[in-house]
């Protein structure tokens, strides 16, 4: 039931991202990426599901750096069971517009948990749209595997410089 939910709650968030896209198509200039001249980008970040140990962590604060037009870095920091920890995750972008940048990704995540280290991997696609020319929102779903696998969702707010 749980699944359920949270597969229709990202479903509406991204018909209402892309309903946010369509407003601001007016203001995009014509041919040039969304991503186009916004190196760095700090926001907040949630990905669930949430409950260590069986999950992929990345809910927190967030630095998104893309290296160029199609490459890109994150690093999260969030809390896990009293612990700080942190996720580093790689992207590729495969389609780039005005408004929409579509990539695909990997990461790891390390966290405390019960005594001990956690480390789940992550393989992800996500859809970054501009609402403005500094702030960008992100959706994004994925698997991860830690001896188990899972699915992942998350939604994510950007300011870039």
């Amino acid at each position: 039931m749980r699944a359920r939910q949270a597969i229709m709650a990202i479903l509406l968030a991204l018909a209402l991202l892309g309903g946010l896209a369509g407003m601001g198509a007016a203001q995009a200039a014509p041919g040039v990426a969304a991503s186009a001249g916004r190196n760095l980008g700090v926001g907040l970040v949630f990905t669930a599901p949430t409950n260590p140990p069986n999950t992929f962590p990345a809910s927190g604060l967030s630095a998104r750096i893309w290296l160029s037009n199609l490459l890109g870095i994150e690093v999260d920091f969030f809390v896990v069971d009293r612990a700080p920890s942190f996720t580093l995750r790689a992207f590729v972008k495969y389609l780039r517009t005005p408004l929409v940048d579509l990539y695909a990704g990997a990461g790891v995540s390390f966290f405390g948990f019960n005594g001990g280290l956690v480390v789940p991997f992550q393989a992800a696609t996500g859809i970054q749209i501009r609402l403005t020319p500094s702030l960008a929102l992100n959706a994004e779903l994925g698997a991860y595997f830690r001896g188990v696998a899972g699915v992942t969702a998350g939604l994510g707010a950007y300011f870039y410089f």
